[in-house]
């Protein structure tokens, strides 16, 4: 199997992961169960964010771009390279300044407006990843 497989694969098990832990309905449960399924879901968020952008990063690599090992520098080659489309720009970098908000500054007062966000984040990477492995080898 190629590396970029491997990556495609790792991409898509966590978007699913993600895309899972979405669709759980937890307001049968007490506040802190809810509160444990936010948490989970933020951290899915979290390292789904991370492995998109750089399975992203990876394809245009593997392509001959020279693109650098940031999430801002990949989502701006994928726009150039037509896997992130004009209309999902702005909504990929709002994603990766949620991710960098959840990872490094983690404000409660923020928390509820990402966790309403998540489901929009989970539809834009799994739209990019398919568009990238439609394309891509």
């Amino acid at each position: 199997m190629a590396s970029g497989e491997i990556g495609r694969e790792n991409c898509r098990r966590a978007l699913a992961s993600f895309a899972e832990a979405l669709a759980l309905d937890g307001s049968a449960y007490p506040e802190f169960v809810r509160d444990v399924l936010d948490s989970g879901r933020i951290q899915k968020f979290e390292y789904s964010t991370e492995i998109f952008w750089k399975h992203l990063r990876s394809c245009l690599v593997a392509e001959g771009l020279d693109v650098p090992n940031s999430p801002r520098a990949a989502i701006k080659a994928g726009l150039d390279r037509g896997f992130v489309r004009d209309d999902e720009y702005q909504a990929a970098l709002e994603m990766i300044n949620d991710r960098n908000t959840c990872s490094h500054i983690y404000r409660q007062s923020l928390i509820a407006g990402i966790l309403a966000r998540l489901p929009g984040h989970c539809t834009l990477m799994r739209a990019i990843v398919e568009r990238v492995r439609s394309v891509s080898p």
